[in-house]
């Protein structure tokens, strides 16, 4: 089967005209026709679908030209002789202007060429002349005029918006970021300009038809990178329109496993929303929308809610095992995820202020009877502050707890100073991540690599700096992967026998790690092969995180004042010291209870002590810790009845009665040992 296949072109071609390319017989897959000449080389990105290839190209100058296509470990290979155009004869005079087609122009309403006119809307850029081929460009499309023959003969799609075009042997791009690219060098790169560009796509469509011209655009349609697809109506796309999609997207460095911004869901809502709508055509239509979506892009805003909702539907249905797929796949989506963010720890922090706010309150309600009595020389409760501070310390109201009451609330103090400190630093991190760049399911974009560059340069982020460059640079990453710490992705990534071992005894259920010791896979390793992309192990959103927050830790190490300062927690400098300030004079005044030595006559009288801890939930068991779980119980269930949670209720209900029931055998014990 492999000496079927034939590549062929013709033996000879002139300089300006469009030179066909055939090839036949090919394994389906996307492959690279090299071009190349004593003076210029050129590649495109091709997919043999079904079995067959096709591309025009159009030699820039003379000369012997070698065709080659690389197929498994054999090449094929085609050549062909470019003459240059010839020249018209000395006698023979000029044609008449109206039978041959002026130089290209751009007027309001469109292109014009002779009496030749494409329909455009907008401001394009152009034309540029190259041999007999004109270009424009407007957003991130790049068309292809043929001037002999007026036809547009390419669409060319760049990745991202086009600020000029350059010529000199071929068409060269510079792109609004400032990178400069041939047209050959599109190929494998994701699209990294704005998504509201997009409709620039979607507007040359649409005014082509509406003027009934889409005849005069005779590009090939093979080959359209996704953001071409992302533009087009959800119900004009067909099943192998998906399946290109999700290979392209593959191919160009998107992975299942990284996150997704709001802003492509402008584009991809309603594909989204089609999982639902094709219900109502049966089974396999809704099939192909969710199998897309698990396939390519689970991490998308809504999808995966869109997924567990179409598991639901898969088993009343009566496909419990197509619902079991989805469970197991999901399930390893969520495994992807950061268990914390910032608003849990937010939440956090403010639980546990709570808790140590109502355990000082009770500790200081208990105590007060003894304290007055004991602050009474020293000029009252208030008043001694001002006459004999030191004195007034003396009495503080830790200094007449006990030791297991101190340690509770010293250990209360420490969780929540600890959730304010997670809280800002998983914000911070959480802010550096939200970046355009770092939110389109892939890290090797330029624009991601110069996001993580611009991040502290710490071993953590060597690792995901290293996996962005492992395709542009791959001595650069290698050297990076060695220098970052042993995570799984950095050990997969160094690619030694050493260290894939050294993986796999960390992390033996890795499909990553199992599919490169030969081991298995998991629901994507067929995904990737189908595609024809080797499977490599990625970081993770929950990967990311980590090594985001470690430096943020490091940097709040190295320059506490700034970092802290700059913490988004904070609405402005005089919050951030004002925290600080009062942590650290805290921290300061539980440790120095400890050292404070117990007043005489200490203890509250029973009566006191009963009656005030009857209106504290737990807080006959405070000191034990065990009394915290109850008053914790206890407020989360009231959080859950505000939420309308009936829930909440009944939580809160247990958490009461077992305080009573508590509080009634303390009583009962008391008087007990009274009698």
């Amino acid at each position: 089967m492999a000496l079927a296949q034939s590549l062929t072109v013709p033996p000879e071609a002139q300089v300006g005209q469009p030179l066909e390319i055939r090839g036949a017989d090919f394994p389906p897959g996307r492959y690279v026709l090299k071009i190349a000449s004593e003076n210029t080389s050129t590649e495109l990105d091709l997919e043999a679908p079904e079995g067959s290839l096709a591309a025009t190209w159009t030699p820039p100058a003379a000369g012997e030209y070698r065709i080659s296509i690389q197929i498994g470990e054999r090449t094929l290979e085609a050549r062909t002789t470019v003459r240059a155009a010839p020249s018209p004869p000395a006698t023979q005079s000029t044609p008449p202007a109206q039978t041959e087609p002026g130089p290209p122009t751009l007027a309001p309403d469109g292109l014009v060429v002779g009496s030749w006119k494409l329909p455009l809307k907008g401001s394009w850029i152009g034309p540029k002349v190259v041999g007999q081929r004109a270009f424009i460009a407007r957003g991130p499309l790049v068309l292809e005029i043929d001037l002999q023959t007026p036809r547009v003969v390419a669409q060319h799609y760049p990745p991202g918006e086009v600020r000029a075009l350059e010529a000199d042997s071929e068409l060269t791009v510079l792109l609004e970021d400032g990178r400069r690219l041939g047209l050959g060098a599109f190929a494998g790169r994701p699209y990294e300009g704005r998504w509201e560009s997009l409709a620039v796509i979607r507007e040359y469509r649409d005014t082509l038809a509406a003027a009934n011209a889409s005849g005069l655009d005779q590009s090939p349609e093979s080959n359209r990178p996704y953001w071409y697809y992302f533009s087009l109506d959800a119900n004009s796309l067909h099943p192998a329109d998906l399946e290109a999609v999700g290979r392209d997207l593959l191919q160009r460095g998107h992975r299942p496993e990284l996150a997704w911004g709001e802003g492509v869901m402008r584009w991809l809502e309603p594909w989204l929303l089609q999982i639902r709508v094709a219900r109502r055509q049966g089974l396999e239509q809704s099939l192909l929308w969710s199998d897309f979506f698990l396939k390519y892009l689970p991490q998308l805003p809504g999808a995966k809610a869109m997924l567990w909702e179409q598991v639901g539907w898969l088993e009343a249905q009566g496909r419990p095992d197509l619902g079991q797929r989805y469970r197991a796949a999901l399930r390893q989506v969520a495994g992807w995820q950061t268990p914390l963010t910032s608003a849990n720890l937010s939440l956090a922090t403010w639980v546990l202020l709570g808790l140590y706010g109502l355990v000082l309150l009770y500790l200081t309600l208990i105590y007060l009877p003894a304290q007055l009595r004991g602050v009474r020389p020293s000029g009252g409760w208030l008043l001694g502050w001002l006459r004999h501070p030191l004195l007034r310390l003396r009495h503080s109201v830790l200094a007449y707890t006990t030791l297991g009451e101190r340690a509770v609330l010293l250990l209360l103090f420490l969780l929540a100073a600890s959730a304010l400190l997670a809280w800002g630093v998983m914000a911070r991190s959480e802010a550096l991540l939200a970046q355009d760049s770092l939110m389109r399911g892939t890290l090797r974009s330029s624009a991601a690599a110069e996001a993580l560059r611009s991040f502290a340069n710490t071993a953590p982020l060597r690792g995901l700096l290293a996996y962005a460059l492992a395709k542009e640079n791959p001595s650069e990453s290698q050297r990076l992967y060695q220098e970052a710490p042993p995570w799984t992705y950095v050990l997969v990534g160094r690619g030694t026998p050493e260290a894939l071992a050294q993986a796999y005894q960390r992390a033996p259920t890795s499909a990553a790690v199992r599919e490169a010791l030969g081991l298995g896979g998991d629901f994507w390793t067929a995904v990737y092969h189908q595609a024809g992309v080797a499977r490599e192990a990625v970081p993770t959103p929950r990967i990311i995180a980590a090594a985001v927050g470690l430096s943020n830790l490091q940097a709040l190490a190295s320059d506490f004042p700034a970092t802290w300062r700059n913490l988004p927690i904070w609405p402005s400098p005089l919050w951030a010291w004002t925290a600080a300030a009062l942590i650290l004079l805290f921290a300061a005044y539980h440790l120095l209870c400890f050292f404070l030595p117990k007043p005489q006559s200490a203890a509250p009288s029973p009566a006191w002590r009963r009656a005030v801890q009857f209106f504290f939930p737990g807080s006959p068991t405070y000191s034990q810790g065990w009394g915290l779980l109850v008053l914790l119980a206890f407020g989360g269930g009231l959080w859950l009845w505000r939420l309308g949670n009936d829930w909440g209720v009944v939580l809160a209900g247990v958490a009461l009665g077992l305080h009573l029931l508590l509080w009634a055998l303390l009583v009962f014990r008391g008087n007990t040992r009274a009698a």
